[in-house]
């Protein structure tokens, strides 16, 4: 079985912090599910779920269990940003030239 030594393990989660890969995943799928549920414009979409984002983390920052964290609301706009990239490269590329 393999095991990760603790020092190893700790400079992993102390620099990539866990929760945040979490968040841009989850926004990057959200923006996905919601894109293909609903067909709204990517752009008027995207826009609402980072203004979403912002609006849960600074919420979570008045919670006294939660912590509204800016690298979390980063984490959040890149997963979104990215499956937008994504998606205008598959409408812009994916494209078949017709002779």
């Amino acid at each position: 079985m393999l095991t990760i030594s603790n020092e190893v393990r700790e400079v992993v989660f102390q620099f990539t912090k866990i929760d945040t890969i979490g968040h841009f995943i989850g926004f990057f799928c959200l923006t996905w599910i919601l894109n293909s549920l609903f067909k709204l414009p990517l752009f008027n979409l995207a826009i609402c779920l980072v203004l979403y984002s912002g609006l849960t983390e600074i919420g979570q920052y008045y919670l006294g269990f939660r912590n509204g964290e800016f690298r979390d609301f980063i984490a959040d706009v890149i997963g979104i940003g990215t499956f937008v990239i994504i998606k205008w490269m598959v409408v812009v590329y994916g494209r078949k030239e017709t002779i």
